[in-house]
């Protein structure tokens, strides 16, 4: 129990509030008759603890605005705010842990310890919403299990809980009920939700928690804790938060980018954290698999089982865990994800043809995926949803209805590709933590030769940011927000991302996020490089040796695309140019129509001859997937500014790193830009398949 404390108080110490180094301008209030949240909380006397605790803590560790006055101030918040009543039952509870010995603010035994437990209640309450108009009443708060799109204060993730029995009963982070009388009550900068206990997050680290685990067997995953430990990750899974990056940007390191394109300045990301997320099999599906309970299941119990299921023939089977060679290190590794993906983003519904993304409850029409990069040896672990799926589940391959008058949607899936189904409803046992997720599992996954075989058969599509996990650990991806931009450092002492080199000074590299702005992006978001640009990618595995194509995505709408040398190889060093520059102008539109690009028609045997004559060209329609404004029936295939390059087709092995290259060859013309929608990895098989043509999707 004292350790919740502890983690609690460290939280406080380790977060990084909201990053304001001047008093709010209270000046600015609104003088209408309507009232602020502040206003609200002020004249209602349950909550008079609670106005008294907003006065005492200031917004910043640097600001001596305090959080009262910017709730007086123009903004777009959502606070939770706790009833004296709730207050008194946290303080209660500090009395139980032992941290005061009585419930009151002066009964603890020091300052530091009082303000980190009042910043906590606090900071937590509140969505942060001076960053983005943004603000939740009850009815568009996320679904079960899903967390706010906004932080907190505190800069913390919270999440909603319904109740089965009572629809209209939830709780925040499980614990914290809203009340069903005093919530959306609406002010002129925000809604103020009453809640009947102290929003508290988990603290908790994944490696912290796991350690923990490793001898809790109530907990349900003490088997695969010990696994993890034995492994030596523990340390890893630890991080919180790039200490060096929080330190270089609040003394003003990274400088805000003035884009003339867009007029505005763009910021860089204000935080660079890590991430992971678990996927374990329970204590539950061991005791069945071993017959044991788990207090005696040993490592060399599972190594053994794992053996003699043959999930990595070629792998070594020794003691030595630590090593990515190791057969248990590579079953283990396997689970973790370098990124903590919540529930909404395990399957990233946008602009997939057939799917409304602004119908709040839309269901899923055609499959969606995605191919992350695990943890130690290097290999591909698919999320995929669809209609016919009925969830989301892991390393799922069926067959689609993927002919040129079809509706790609699933027409079959056999048992052994069936996949092994995330649940994500009330009862499944996720857990949060403040540095990942754990979705529990009851079936095994690993990356056997089947699974391989099976990525080896299909076309491998990532969104451009796919390959980068800082971007979903720190709220990147999927923004919807018309400003959704961030700059990225050029210095080669200050780069952000693991899997991506800014190799020029010169760069001024950007993520765009798409979303509600009708791009004709696959997701939304895009890669731009401005300037004397020239960046390396880290590119993912191939799932077995063979002959592959790397498609590069275009849209060539705007006039400051511009022409890129492409370069690949495993020699991040020595990388080899891939045939001509890429002109990022030239599309299906071009005046010359050089591409031989044409709408298609109802004769599909002519389609085909156009789609022969493109490839023969280097170039491919844009798929069918992905309608171009999202919502909309138009898809990329029938879009004349949305087209696929052929960059790169070479033999490539899955225990080979490799590495592609973008350079400008337009050192003149400074604005003009490189743009990455998305990359895709085609098998020969598929491509150049005298059977089965590929499909057009």
């Amino acid at each position: 129990m004292r350790s919740l404390i502890v983690c609690a108080i460290g939280m406080v110490l380790q977060a990084s509030f909201v990053a304001c180094t001047e008093d709010i301008d209270t000046s600015a209030r609104y003088v209408f008759r309507e009232r602020t949240v502040a206003g609200y909380l002020e004249s209602h006397q349950q909550f008079s603890e609670y106005v008294r605790l907003l006065k005492e803590q200031p917004v910043s560790d640097v600001s001596k605005t305090n959080v009262y006055q910017l709730l007086t101030a123009y903004g777009s918040f959502t606070c939770f705010a706790p009833t004296n009543d709730a207050i008194q039952l946290y303080l209660d509870s500090l009395v139980i842990k032992g941290i005061i010995p009585e419930a009151g603010w002066d009964k603890f035994p020091d300052d530091r310890t009082r303000d980190s437990i009042r910043a906590v209640l606090v900071l937590n309450s509140i969505l942060d919403g001076t960053r983005q108009d943004t603000k939740f009443m009850s009815a568009e708060f996320p679904k079960a299990n899903e967390e706010f799109s906004i932080n907190t204060m505190a800069d913390r993730k919270i999440s909603v809980t319904y109740y089965k029995d009572d629809l209209d009963s939830m709780s925040i982070d499980g614990i914290c009920p809203v009340s069903k009388i005093n919530r959306d009550i609406e002010a002129i900068n925000g809604y103020v939700h009453e809640v009947g206990y102290v929003i508290n997050p988990s603290n908790e680290t994944l490696g912290s928690t796991l350690h923990k685990f490793a001898y809790d067997f109530t907990s349900n995953l003490s088997v695969m804790a010990r696994l993890i430990e034995v492994c030596g990750l523990t340390d890893t899974l630890s991080q919180v938060r790039d200490e060096r990056y929080e330190t270089l940007y609040k003394t003003g390191a990274f400088p805000n980018f003035k884009w003339q394109l867009r007029s505005f300045e763009i910021e860089p990301p204000e935080h660079r954290k890590y991430g992971f997320t678990l996927f374990a099999e329970t204590d539950e599906f061991w005791t069945q698999e071993l017959g044991k309970e788990p207090k005696d299941i040993t490592v060399a119990d599972v190594v053994e089982w794992v053996a003699k299921k043959n999930f990595y023939p070629e792998a070594v089977n020794d003691e030595n865990y630590r090593d990515e060679q190791n057969l248990l290190n590579q079953f283990v590794t396997y689970h973790l994800l370098p990124q903590r993906i919540p529930v909404d983003k395990l399957s990233l519904h946008y602009n997939e043809k057939g799917y409304n993304y602004k119908l709040r409850n839309s269901a899923p029409t055609i499959p969606v995926w995605a191919h992350y990069v695990t943890m130690g040896k290097r290999r591909l672990l698919r999320l995929w949803e669809s209609l016919e799926s009925h969830g989301i589940y892991l390393n799922r391959f069926p067959k689609l209805n993927n002919g040129r008058r079809e509706d790609y949607h699933e027409k079959e899936c056999t048992e052994e590709n069936q996949g092994v189904i995330v649940a994500t409803d009330e009862s499944s046992g996720i857990i949060r933590l403040i540095n990942a997720i754990i979705y529990p599992i009851n079936e095994p996954i690993a990356y056997t030769e089947h699974v391989r075989n099976e990525l080896g058969k299909v076309r491998l599509r990532y969104d451009a940011w796919e390959f980068q996990p800082e971007a979903m650990n720190n709220d990147l991806r999927l923004v919807s927000r018309t400003d959704a931009c961030w700059h990225f450092s050029s210095d080669p002492d200050k780069q952000y991302f693991e899997n991506l080199t800014v190799n020029s000074k010169e760069t001024n590299f950007m993520l765009l996020s798409g979303r509600d702005q009708n791009w004709p992006n696959y997701q939304g978001d895009e890669v731009l490089a401005e300037g004397v640009y020239d960046v390396t990618f880290t590119l993912p595995p191939v799932p077995k040796t063979g002959v592959y194509e790397i498609r590069m995505g275009v849209s060539t709408y705007s006039g400051t695309r511009g022409i890129c040398q492409v370069y690949w190889g495993p020699r991040k060093d020595q990388l080899v140019p891939q045939g001509i520059p890429v002109n990022m102008q030239l599309g299906g539109n071009a005046a010359d129509n050089m591409l031989g690009w044409e709408r298609d028609t109802d004769d599909d045997d002519y389609n085909a001859e156009v789609d022969k004559k493109m490839r023969n060209n280097g170039f491919l329609k844009g798929p069918e997937y992905i309608v171009a404004n999202a919502g909309g029936r138009e898809t990329n295939r029938m879009n004349a500014g949305s087209t696929r390059r052929i960059v790169v087709r070479e033999t490539m092995s899955p225990d080979v790193t490799y590495y592609m290259r973008f350079k400008t060859v337009q050192p003149d013309y400074t604005t003009k830009q490189l743009f990455i929608d998305y990359l895709e990895w085609c098998p020969k098989e598929v491509y150049d398949n005298p059977e089965t043509p590929e499909d057009i999707w």
